[in-house]
Order: structure tokens, then C-alpha cells, then sequence
């Protein structure tokens, strides 16, 4: 994956399955756009890929372990260059609550409910994109933002009735 945004693969099938594949393709799938195959064929024949990889593997290392870094002390969960990371909320506050007073401050987060299926409750959990600040003191900045939020003793506690 060189950009989150550019959506375009290649496929190698045996000839067997070939035709299969394409009407599967045909039926599942518009055209890519030609911008991102352009993109995608420059970035291939001059070897950029290979660079880009590593740099965003070594941006997305230092990412995590700053927002690790930040969030020592709470439940966190993710891949060591993922482009993401899951911040289970210490018990009472709720993700709705704190993704709005996050909202507020210019710093937007993903509560879990997009990410859940099925009739379960959503766990009280922030999706962080760690990968969407234009830079690593904007992430710090965003992660010391949520960091004070997360110490603040909730406005009303949240009791089943």
C-alpha cells in the first residue's frame, strides 16, 4: 500500500481462472481512476515505491511509539507501523462523550460503533489515525489534548437505571 487513498492492485491469475476473474471483475468494479494508475506506474518504474514504504514504515513506527509514549497508562492496542491505533476508555467515560469534546478542540477521532457488527454493544473505545496529522508534533499535540481529556473526572457519572 503506498497511500491510503490509492486504490488499485494487480492481479495474477492462472489462465484457467482468468476469464472467471474478469466477468467477477466486470460485475464488481467500476474503472480506477486513471490518475491513480498513472501515479501508481510512475511511482512502480522509477523504484519510488521502494522508498516511499520505507519511509512511511519508519513514520508510522515513530507515530506509534509516540502515541504509546503518550498513552502510557491507558489500553492501547495496534501494529507497531500501523496507520492506527484502538484506545480502550478507562471505565465511565463514554466514546460518544469524548469524541465530541475532542471534536471541539479541533482533534477528531472514530468512536467503535463503525467498526462493530452484529447486535453486540460497541466497546467504549477510540480509533485513533495516527496516520492523519500533517506532522509528528500535531499528532503530540492532538494525543496531549486527548491525554487531558481522558484525566478529567467525568461531567456525570453514567448509571444504568
Amino acid at each position: 500500500m503506498l497511500a491510503g487513498g490509492l486504490r488499485i492492485g494487480t492481479l495474477v491469475a492462472p489462465p484457467a481462472l482468468r476469464e472467471r476473474l474478469a466477468a467477477a471483475l466486470r460485475a464488481q468494479s467500476w474503472m480506477v481512476p486513471s490518475l491513480m494508475v498513472e501515479a501508481v506506474c510512475r511511482w512502480v518504474a522509477s523504484d519510488d515505491d521502494t522508498s516511499l514504504i520505507a519511509w512511511q514504515t519508519q513514520e508510522l513506527g515513530e507515530r506509534q511509539r509516540l502515541a504509546r509514549e503518550r498513552l502510557a497508562g491507558f489500553d492501547v492496542s495496534g501494529r507497531p507501523h500501523g496507520a492506527n491505533l484502538w484506545l480502550l476508555l478507562p471505565e465511565g467515560l463514554r466514546s460518544a462523550v469524548l469524541q465530541e469534546a475532542l471534536a471541539r478542540r479541533n482533534v477528531l477521532v472514530t468512536s467503535a460503533e463503525p467498526f462493530c457488527v452484529g447486535s453486540e454493544p460497541a466497546p467504549q473505545a477510540l480509533r485513533l489515525c495516527l496516520s492523519a496529522a500533517p506532522s509528528q508534533e500535531a499528532l503530540a499535540q492532538a494525543l496531549d489534548t486527548l491525554v487531558e481529556l481522558l484525566n478529567e473526572p467525568p461531567a456525570a457519572p453514567w448509571r444504568m437505571v
